[in-house]
């Protein structure tokens, strides 16, 4: 099963369903007969839809699994993932179909829960680099544990190329790029930090990433 697939098919359906049913209600709007019937049906064909999206919301919610990687191969196998970085209570998955997607997944009771928009446990925050524009640094946090992901995209013209990334932390960065034919027009790295460092620092090669670290560890909305 492809949750992800699974969620944007029923997406689709009800987008297309408000489309043809708006454009009847036009056409029929003078057949007051008939423009009852569409009525009576449109409501209870939304209703229908409508509890569907409800049911995959709380699937989302509440299902959980022995392990990551069947939480991963649920949530969205269709599409490319990167390597799993796996925190204290929580691992982050980026994958890419289409656009580019940041996944936190939760663990509790030794199971793992799949991401969660609606009431989600942590945020992320980013800024762009002060002088090329070219990179996006930023973290996201955990709001359980106080731990953070940092992340860096490279959307220059080296973007196809995996390049050294460091911090001062020593923090052993995973890179997430095209593969084969695929042209994403940019190069993903992460990293995992247990605690909000003092004057962080971020190099791709031997470039500082100029970015207000205070600022972006200030808004995840508590110290660490």
């Amino acid at each position: 099963m492809d949750f992800q697939k699974l969620n944007r098919i029923l997406g689709d359906i009800m987008f297309l369903w408000v489309i043809s049913w708006g454009g009847t209600l036009l056409i029929c709007k003078k057949k007051k007969q008939i423009l009852k019937k569409v009525k009576k049906l449109g409501v209870c064909i939304s209703i229908i839809l409508l509890a569907a999206s409800f049911i995959l919301n709380i699937v989302r919610s509440t299902v959980s699994f022995p392990s990551l990687e069947e939480a991963v191969s649920f949530y969205g196998k269709t599409k490319q993932h990167g390597q799993a970085l796996v925190g204290e209570k929580t691992a982050f998955v980026p994958e890419f179909g289409g656009m580019l997607e940041l996944n936190v997944f939760d663990k509790k009771n030794n199971r793992w829960k799949l991401p969660n928009y609606f009431f989600p446990n942590g945020k992320s925050h980013s800024e762009c680099d002060d002088n090329t524009q070219k990179y996006i640094a930023g973290i996201t946090w955990d709001g359980d544990t106080g731990n953070y992901y940092v992340f860096l995209w490279d959307n220059t013209e080296w973007n196809w190329k995996h390049r050294n990334v460091r911090d001062t932390e020593n923090s052993d960065f995973i890179y997430f790029g095209p593969r084969g034919e695929d042209s994403w027009g940019y190069g993903f790295y992460y990293s995992y930090l247990t605690a909000v460092p003092e004057n962080y620092k971020l190099y791709i090669d031997d470039y500082e990433i100029t970015v207000d670290w205070e600022e972006i560890f200030e808004n995840r909305g508590f110290r660490g």
